[in-house]
């Protein structure tokens, strides 16, 4: 499954959930760092199959625990997809191969290039459905042929989800959602896991969640190239201070050089006059300056492609906040719990969480749609900023500059920000 190795960093540290003793006991999953391998990919997969089965035993059902194992696989196939494909720039000839299928599977799926079709992704997806059906007798079913399958499926559907979002252009991107839509193009099985882990992560994100991106290709190939540039600026920099130090370092001899013994006084006609040190001194100072103003120039082109860079960052993680989002929305369990699995851009769950559960009469009312319903929650002035804040929700809302309180005058504009922010994640 692994094919390359070294892209991705190899300090990162992805981290399963708590598990309850029960599923310990069926694979007990430890922290990933780096990339991960095909035994760590194939034993999360078990855990929730696991964890499935046990769904259907009477009390034994615990959606927060499902919800943050099906963000861990989310996670994991993230860091094989990156591993694989980030380090191309996303090329328009890239080929995603399938894994090779046991004879007694009656589907012939073929290498897909560039962006896949829908009946491509509903065959991937007929697949994954067909060879769970042999999940029950070990003879004829290979969890590492089904983690491969699932990674695939994860594959076709983000290669699908960045081309649509190159093509899309800015002025039709919708402002804000103010009605439940039905995702297209995508198949949710709920009777198999890893389908429904990565349903919806491709058109569900375009149609509900819209991300402010246009030309991915063009923008991560300009990173690329932005990143040569500011390479090769570094090293001339370099340069020119090592010259600059050639310099001042012959300067410091030339001064003193009238210093030198005496015994040298007797022979006028080999040594240069004082006043030509002089010259020549100056002259050097001169060249000098030039080197250093020049050295300067470079350090300030090379900040402009450095701040390049980080905006193509910031587009790239956008992109990928909002895939988790439509994982946390591919799931039609309790929408509540929706609202505590959806991530900020630098990756953090929320923490302020009571009044999700706890209604209180006297408190601002906020209106959301999750799912398919219109929901009402009251929620204080104080937790409406931490919202704000924790998204980056931009807006005239605050009366401080650490934006930790609300303005009285916009505090129902601010609950109508968050609301809507809300509705735009997780309504379908």
């Amino acid at each position: 499954m692994v094919d390359h190795s070294g892209w991705y960093p190899p300090g990162q540290v992805c981290y399963p959930p708590e598990l309850p003793t029960y599923l310990k006991n069926v694979h007990d999953p430890q922290p990933i760092v780096g990339v991960p391998s095909d035994d760590e990919v194939v034993g999360i997969h078990t855990v929730i199959q696991a964890a499935t089965r046990a769904s259907n035993i009477p009390g034994m059902h615990d959606p927060v625990l499902f919800m943050k194992l099906t963000d861990h696989l989310f996670s994991v196939q993230m860091l094989v997809y990156r591993n694989k494909y980030t380090s191309l720039m996303f090329p328009t000839d890239v080929t995603y191969t399938p894994p090779a299928l046991p004879a007694h599977v009656p589907v012939n799926l073929e290498p897909i290039s560039c962006a896949p079709s829908d009946e491509e992704v509903t065959k991937v997806q007929d697949a994954i459905r067909t060879y769970h059906k042999y999940s029950k007798i070990p003879s004829m079913f290979e969890p590492l042929v089904s983690a491969e399958l699932s990674q695939h499926l994860f594959d076709i559907q983000m290669a699908r989800y960045m081309n649509r979002a190159a093509q899309r252009q800015p002025n039709q991107l919708p402002q804000e959602t103010t009605q439940p839509r039905n995702p297209t193009g995508a198949t949710t099985d709920t009777g198999n896991t890893n389908a429904s882990n990565n349903a919806g992560t491709g058109d569900d994100v375009m149609e509900s969640h819209p991300v402010q991106i246009t030309a991915v290709y063009d923008i991560l190939e300009r990173s690329n190239q932005l990143v040569e540039r500011a390479n090769q600026l570094s090293e001339r920099s370099n340069q020119l201070i090592e010259r600059s130090n050639q310099i001042a370092e012959r300067t410091n001899q030339l001064i003193d050089r009238p210093d030198q013994p005496a015994k040298q006084s007797n022979q006028p006609t080999d040594q240069p006059s004082t006043n030509s040190l002089a010259e020549r001194f100056n002259e050097l100072l001169g060249r000098l300056k030039q080197y250093l103003e020049r050295s300067n120039q470079l350090a300030e082109g090379f900040k402009t492609p450095a701040d390049q860079i980080g905006d193509t960052l910031k587009t790239i993680n956008k992109v990928l906040v909002g895939i988790q989002h439509a994982v946390v929305r591919s799931y039609k369990g309790n929408p509540v719990y929706s609202l505590t699995s959806l991530i900020n851009e630098k990756g953090d769950y929320p923490t302020e969480t009571s009044w999700m559960w706890y209604p209180r009469s006297g408190e601002g009312q906020m209106n959301a749609v999750l799912c398919n319903q219109r929901d009402q929650w009251h929620i204080s002035d104080t937790e409406v900023a931490y919202y704000l804040r924790f998204y980056g929700l931009e807006g005239d809302f605050f009366e401080d500059p650490e934006k930790t309180r609300l303005s009285r005058n916009n505090n129902v504009a601010a609950r109508n920000k968050l609301g809507q922010y809300f509705t735009s994640a997780l309504a379908w």
